[in-house]
């Protein structure tokens, strides 16, 4: 064979090599698009978790999410009360801005992309399970039902006082858990879509008042929790607002034992909590589905329990708008992360959009956290928001990498530096050497700020539906 017949031969044979690997290119498969699980509670302090610090409480599922992930301790909701927090989730936007300012279940947003549109419209199966409480969900199992996605959650409990000093033991089976219900429901939706890209919604009611759960976790934390910081000077400078809310509700009439029986059970509905969201991501990694799944967890707001002397939320304090925020995908994002800067729930939307690979809605005001948990943006810049409608008062917050300083428009106003002071005791508005900062920071917190177009509705009833007790039971 001559030496050109032999080039010739080689040149036929890269040919065919090179047309052979092109056309199983062209039929291999395109890569899969990442899954969504996102976790969701009602009203979890984002210091009790053992990721958080917390030596006492136990959440195994969280502490591994924050292993394998990021996670935020300057995150926050958008209004520290359940329907407008939901709604600035779902939507991407001050939830005010869409005209929500309080509690209410009648809400319609047909112009705007929210979760739910955003993955359905990309083909993905999306799911949501337990609570929503924001209206529209748009999800494809859309069974919305007074606020709850079910019938069924237990009559028993949803009559329970929400004081702390009426807590009380669950007395029927976990099993019968209106919890325990969703996170079946969402084990069975992960065996039935385990072969296409999904997005699933698991929303729990725990750790939401009224305090109370099954014995065996009542019995982890019994005599284990300690009391609130609640000292005279801190309840004395509470807002008006909080200290209506404490004579509302009674809250000085609570007895330690009462405050430390609460406590315990708000601890031992956290780790229950935190079981039920085990049982999804177990059967996650059991389908080989955790690889290519970003696991979010985060709450709507959270619970006061009894520090400053106030209890639920309705406050811009750490404990009430501040959320746990825990994102988790090791194949594209760092693992075992903390990050400090500023986020906030409506960040969830655009920062999927980005890591699915999705459209970004307009009109979102949330945005992507991809270049903070990635590394190539500092965070320095950004700004968390929130806001709060409580019959007369309205009031905005603002948050940056070292202040947060929030006001009502009944005149107060309170700024903390949380790098020198993060249990919030200083309040330093009249300090004459940050008055420019002070002046600065309530302009950008009231920067399009909506709240004077409250419908009479939102002035006189915007709360969560929960009337005054008439009398406070004693406990034997």
């Amino acid at each position: 064979m001559t030496t050109l017949t032999r080039v010739r031969f080689f040149l036929l044979g890269l040919a065919l090599l090179t047309a052979a690997l092109a056309s199983a290119h062209a039929a291999a498969p395109a890569a899969r698009p990442p899954n969504v699980l996102l976790l969701m509670t009602d009203e979890h302090n984002s210091r009790i978790m053992g990721c958080a610090g917390d030596k006492v409480v136990k959440t195994p599922t969280l502490d591994n999410l924050a292993a394998t992930g990021i996670r935020f301790t300057s995150a926050y909701c958008q209004n520290p009360i359940c329907t407008p927090s939901r709604v600035a989730l779902v939507s991407g936007r001050i939830p005010s801005n869409i005209g929500t300012f309080g509690n209410g279940n009648q809400q319609k947003y047909p112009d705007i992309t929210t979760l739910a549109d955003l993955f359905t419209k990309a083909g993905y199966a999306a799911h949501w399970y337990g609570k929503t409480h924001w209206g529209d969900p748009r999800f494809q199992n859309n069974r919305e039902r007074g606020g709850m996605q079910r019938p069924d959650y237990e009559e028993q409990e949803a009559a329970f006082s929400r004081l702390p000093q009426d807590s009380v033991v669950s007395p029927w089976p976990v099993e019968q858990n209106s919890d325990h219900i969703t996170a079946n429901e969402a084990v069975a939706f992960l065996d039935q879509v385990k072969d296409k890209p999904f997005f699933l919604g698991v929303s729990l009611i725990k750790p939401h008042f009224p305090f109370s759960i099954q014995q065996k976790y009542y019995d982890m934390y019994k005599g284990k929790v300690g009391l609130p910081h609640a000292p005279a000077k801190l309840i004395a400078e509470l807002p008006s607002l909080a200290k209506e809310e404490r004579e509302k509700y009674k809250h000085a009439e609570a007895t330690n034992e009462d405050i430390l029986r609460a406590r315990e059970m708000y601890y031992g509905m956290v780790t229950y909590a935190d079981e039920e969201m085990g049982r999804v991501v177990k059967k996650l990694e059991e389908l080989g589905l955790r690889e290519n799944t970003i696991i979010i967890y985060t709450t709507d707001h959270g619970e006061m329990l009894g520090d400053r002397g106030i209890w639920y939320k309705n406050t811009f304090f750490e404990g009430s708008a501040g959320i746990p925020f825990i994102w988790s995908f090791p194949k594209a994002l760092p693992k075992g992360q903390v990050v400090r800067a500023p986020a906030m729930n409506m960040d969830v939307l655009p920062t999927l959009a980005e890591l699915c690979g999705l459209p970004q809605p307009s009109g979102v005001e949330g945005t992507s956290l991809v270049p903070v948990m990635r590394g190539t943006d500092d965070g320095a810049k950004r700004i968390a928001l929130s806001e709060n409608f409580r019959g007369n008062f309205a009031g905005r917050m603002i948050r940056t990498a070292e202040w947060k300083y929030f006001f009502y428009t009944s005149g107060e106003d309170y700024l903390y530096n949380l790098r020198a002071d993060s249990g919030e005791e200083t309040n330093l508005v009249k300090d004459p050497k940050h008055q420019a900062l002070v002046a600065d920071l309530k302009q950008r917190a009231s920067a399009g700020w909506v709240q004077k177009q409250r419908g009479i509705r939102e002035i006189v009833g915007a709360g969560d539906g929960e009337p005054v007790p008439k009398k406070v039971k004693k406990k034997k």
